[in-house]
């Protein structure tokens, strides 16, 4: 019976090399999120401006170092950012960059959402890569036969996941606290940061769930929590907006 093959070690080549190009790739997403962000508050002013900033966390992120479970963060914001195609959203939280600064008529709306798919696809690939410089071992959803990788990197994926589950109560607190306030700009504000709070939990949970941690279960409720704050957001913005219905 053949040997299980044995880790590479820390500072293999070929490890090397991956940490290099997901840096590289980190800066270039960080640099569309945060001028695609800059560009919507310089667009919009102030208002509603939580979304774009959402969009300028997770630059911050990005450039802060090489961290894999941060595209999965980028590849929900892509995915999250499909809800502004539905009449009305932007309306309700205040538009993402995307839907600020281009599409109005028809084709350019549909283009635009294939742009957005083909980013999320490309986000989360990325991810489910580079996700293996954490380590093989306790990761979930790899293939048995694969060959095991030692932990590169430091993984934070207990903590972000905590993180995830905080993001998520935030959005579902957020979408609550609007209802009383509908009347100021205060209540838009809120159901905007409700999206924010909904991507960021999103996208840190389904982050640290998939790679080695011991506090799966907090992400998942992270995920959880966060969309159901962003169900909350669309029902109470269109109960509080009835022009956003359609």
């Amino acid at each position: 019976m053949a040997s299980a093959p044995s880790a590479p070690p820390v500072d293999h080549p070929n490890l090397l090399l991956a940490v290099s190009r997901l840096r590289r790739m980190q800066i270039a997403w960080a640099i569309l999120f945060a001028g695609l962000g800059g560009l919507a508050l310089a667009s919009g002013g102030l208002a509603q401006p939580i979304v774009p900033l959402t969009w300028i966390i997770i630059a911050v992120l990005l450039m802060a170092r090489p961290e894999p479970l941060i595209l999965a963060l980028v590849s929900a914001a892509w995915g999250l950012s499909m809800i502004f195609l539905v009449p009305g959203a932007r309306l309700v939280l205040g538009g993402d960059p995307i839907s600020r600064i281009f599409a109005t008529d028809v084709a350019e709306t549909l283009a635009m959402a294939v742009v957005r798919l083909v980013l999320l696809i490309a986000a989360w690939n990325q991810f489910l890569f580079y996700r293996l410089l954490y380590g093989t071992e306790g990761a979930a959803g790899l293939d048995p036969s694969l060959a095991p990788v030692p932990p590169v990197l430091p993984n934070s994926s207990d903590g972000t996941a905590i993180l995830a589950r905080l993001a998520g109560f935030v959005a579902v607190m957020a979408s609550l606290a609007s209802v009383p306030l509908a009347d100021s700009a205060a209540g838009a504000l809120l159901l905007g940061l409700s999206y924010g709070g909904t991507t960021l939990a999103v996208g840190l949970g389904l982050g640290s769930a998939f790679v080695p941690t011991q506090r799966r279960s907090i992400a998942l409720w992270g995920v959880a929590l966060g969309c159901a704050g962003l169900v909350l957001a669309l029902l109470i913005g269109r109960a509080l907006y009835p022009a956003s219905g359609g």
